[in-house]
C-alpha cells in the first residue's frame, strides 16, 4: 500500500500560472508599496552589513528592530521582506548589481492576504484591512471559476502600482502515456510526429512576416527622427510594444493549438538553451534567429501541456534535424491576424 502510494505521488506534479489582475488603485495602496520598498532596503542593508546570506538569519537578525521601525504593520511582512531581500542580494552577487529594490511591489503570503475572486483582502496590521477591488476580464474569470470550483488553489501573491498577479495551483497527474509527439520548432513552422504514426505541420511564417514588418517600421522611425531623440524613443517604444502584444498573441494561439492537437499525448522538446550563442550563419540569418522567440513558444507549449495532464521532455536537438516528419496525416494551419501592420 505504501508503494502504491509512493508511485501516485511521483506521478503526480503542481502546475503554476501565474495570472494578472488590473485593480482599481489608490493612496492606500500607493503607502503601502512605498513603505513595503523600505522595509525590504532596510532588511538588504542589515544584510551587507552582517554579512548574512541566509534568509533565517537575516529574518532572526533584524525581527526585533523591524517590529520598532514598523509598529503598525503586521510582523509577517518582516519574512516577505527578508525573502526578497535575500534573493536580491543572491542576484546581486551574481549579477554585480547594485543591492537595492527600486521598484514598488510587494509579495504576499496567504498570512497576509485573502482572496475573493474580484476581491483581494490585504491584512496591514491586526483587525485591519486594504481592499483591492480586481478587474476580472474573460481570460482571468477562466481561472476564477476554476478556483471556486476547488480545481486551483492560489500561492504567493505579487502586488504592484497596476497589477495583482494570482498564482493559481493544479495538481496534474503526468504519470508517463502510451504514446509521444516530438515538436521540432522551426524558423516558419512547428512541424510534430507522432510514436502512433500521425504527423502534422503548423505554419508560423506569420510570426516572421510580424518581425519584419516591425523591424522596417523602426528603421525608418531611426532614419527620419534622428534629430530628435525624445520622439524617436518615444516611437520605438510604442511599436516594440505593439509588436510585443502581437508575436505574444500569434505564439499562444499556436501552442494552445499544439496542446490541443496532442491532447492524451506527451511532449518531446528540443533543449535550445544557447542556440543563440551557437549561430553563426552570417548578419542576415542571425538577425532573423537572434528575434525568433524559441524559449517564449516552447514556454506556452511546456505549461498548457502540463495544465492538461500531458509530460513534457526535453532532449538534445543535435541530428534531429535528418529526421524531420513529412507531410503524412499533415494540417496545415495558418495564424491569420486581421488588421495592417
Amino acid at each position: 500500500m505504501g508503494n502504491t502510494l509512493m508511485l501516485l505521488e511521483a506521478a503526480m506534479a503542481e502546475v503554476v500560472l501565474s495570472v494578472a489582475f488590473r485593480y482599481q488603485p489608490n493612496d492606500e495602496v500607493h503607502k503601502l508599496l512605498v513603505e513595503f520598498r523600505e522595509m525590504i532596503n532596510y532588511c538588504i542593508e542589515q544584510a551587507v552589513k552582517q554579512g548574512i546570506t541566509s534568509y533565517y538569519r537575516l529574518r532572526k537578525s533584524v525581527y526585533e528592530e523591524f517590529k520598532r521601525r514598523w509598529p503598525n504593520y503586521a510582523t509577517h511582512y518582516c519574512h516577505s521582506a527578508c525573502r526578497i531581500a535575500t534573493s536580491i542580494l543572491r542576484s546581486w552577487r551574481r549579477r554585480g548589481r547594485e543591492p537595492r529594490a527600486k521598484k514598488l511591489f510587494m509579495r504576499l503570503d496567504p498570512q497576509l492576504y485573502r482572496f475573493y475572486g474580484d476581491r483581494v483582502r490585504i491584512t496591514v496590521a491586526p483587525r485591519q484591512f486594504l481592499w483591492l477591488n480586481l478587474i476580472v476580464g474573460e481570460y482571468q474569470a477562466r481561472f476564477v471559476d476554476a478556483w471556486k470550483r476547488g480545481e486551483l488553489k492560489v500561492g504567493e501573491i505579487t502586488v504592484n502600482e497596476h497589477y495583482v498577479v494570482v498564482p493559481f495551483r493544479k495538481r496534474v497527474d503526468l504519470e508517463n502515456p502510451q504514446d509521444w509527439v516530438a515538436l521540432d520548432i522551426n524558423e516558419s513552422n512547428v512541424s510534430a510526429t507522432a510514436t502512433d504514426g500521425g504527423q502534422f505541420v503548423i505554419d508560423l511564417s506569420e510570426v516572421r512576416r510580424v518581425h519584419h514588418a516591425y523591424f522596417e517600421i523602426r528603421r525608418k522611425i531611426q532614419r527620419k527622427f534622428h534629430d530628435k531623440p525624445k520622439l524617436k524613443r518615444k516611437l520605438l517604444e510604442k511599436y516594440s510594444k505593439r509588436e510585443r502584444n502581437r508575436i505574444r498573441d500569434l505564439l499562444h494561439k499556436a501552442s494552445r493549438l499544439i496542446v490541443n492537437m496532442t491532447k492524451g499525448k506527451g511532449i518531446v522538446l528540443e533543449n535550445l538553451n544557447g542556440i543563440r550563442k551557437r549561430i553563426h550563419y552570417g548578419r542576415k540569418l542571425n538577425r532573423r534567429l537572434h528575434s525568433w522567440p524559441f524559449h517564449k513558444l516552447q514556454f506556452f507549449i511546456h505549461y498548457k501541456a502540463n495544465l492538461n495532464g500531458q509530460p513534457v521532455e526535453y532532449v538534445n536537438p543535435a541530428y534531429t534535424s535528418r529526421t524531420c516528419p513529412r507531410g503524412v496525416l499533415k494540417y496545415d494551419y495558418c495564424l491569420n491576424v486581421t488588421g495592417n501592420v
